[in-house]
C-alpha cells in the first residue's frame, strides 16, 4: 500500500474528515490504533513521521502511545519494529503484528529481540 492509499484510507476511516485523525472524544491511543489497523490491513509499515502526518499528533507522543499499546492494560498489542532499509539514516518503522494482540509470554519486545526493546534508546525515537 502506498502512502497515498494509506492517507485515503485514513481519511475514510469511520467518522473521518479528510483533515487528519484528530476526533473529539477519541483518545490519541485509539486514533493511533485505528491508523495501525488500517496499515496492517494493507501490510504496510509506518514510521513515526508518517504516523504524525496522518494523526496530527507529535512523534514523541506517538512513541509513548506505541509503548502503551504493548502493555497488557492497554490491550497487549504486538507492535513490531524494524529499521527502514532503503534510507541511509536510521529510521524505524512500525506495524501491528499478524493477529494484533500479543498472547505469548515474554514476547513483547524484550532486549535482544529483532523487533523489540533495547536498541530504541540508541536510535533516539524512544519507542
Amino acid at each position: 500500500m502506498s502512502q497515498d492509499q494509506l492517507s485515503e484510507a485514513v481519511a475514510l476511516a469511520p467518522g473521518g474528515a479528510g483533515d487528519g485523525m484528530v476526533r473529539p472524544g477519541v483518545t490519541q491511543r485509539e486514533t493511533l490504533l485505528t491508523v495501525l489497523r488500517l496499515a496492517a490491513q494493507y501490510e504496510t509499515w509506518v514510521t513515526l513521521a508518517e504516523l504524525a502526518a496522518k494523526t496530527k499528533f507529535p512523534p514523541a507522543s506517538i512513541s509513548a502511545q506505541l509503548r502503551h499499546l504493548r502493555k497488557e492494560k492497554y490491550g497487549g498489542w504486538a507492535v513490531e519494529k524494524r529499521r527502514r532499509e532503503w534510507v541511509s539514516e536510521v529510521v524505524w518503522e512500525y506495524r501491528l503484528a499478524e493477529g494484533g494482540v500479543d498472547r505469548g509470554k515474554g514476547s513483547k519486545g524484550g532486549k535482544g529481540e529483532e523487533n523489540g526493546g533495547g536498541d530504541e534508546r540508541e536510535a533516539g525515537d524512544g519507542v
